[in-house]
């Protein structure tokens, strides 16, 4: 646990930081289909997504970590909705 918030936390922020700077924002990409006639957030998003899903097998196919289904936990989701929709709010979003 503490090497996941270790590893994670300046993982998240570099990703983060990046992001960011990248102007990678799901409202935009979806916003700039109809508004400008641009696509390229958009297959940017679909490409990480197909990356991500493939990547994620693969990892696990090969052992380096277990696929498994966290249980549900309502307070957990609540708090994090709350974050997430505040930090939205906070961004203009």
């Amino acid at each position: 646990m503490v090497k996941a918030v270790l590893l994670g936390v300046p993982v998240g922020l570099a990703f983060g930081y990046a992001l960011q700077r990248g102007r990678f924002c799901m409202n935009t990409a979806f916003r700039d289909i109809f508004l400008i006639r641009d696509q390229t957030l958009l297959r940017a998003y679909v490409l990480a997504v197909l990356i991500q899903m493939i990547g994620v097998h693969l990892m696990a196919e090969l052992r380096w970590f277990p696929l498994s289904t966290a249980p549900f936990w309502w307070q957990a989701a609540l708090a994090g909705g709350f974050v997430f929709g505040w930090g939205m709010a906070l961004s203009g979003g």
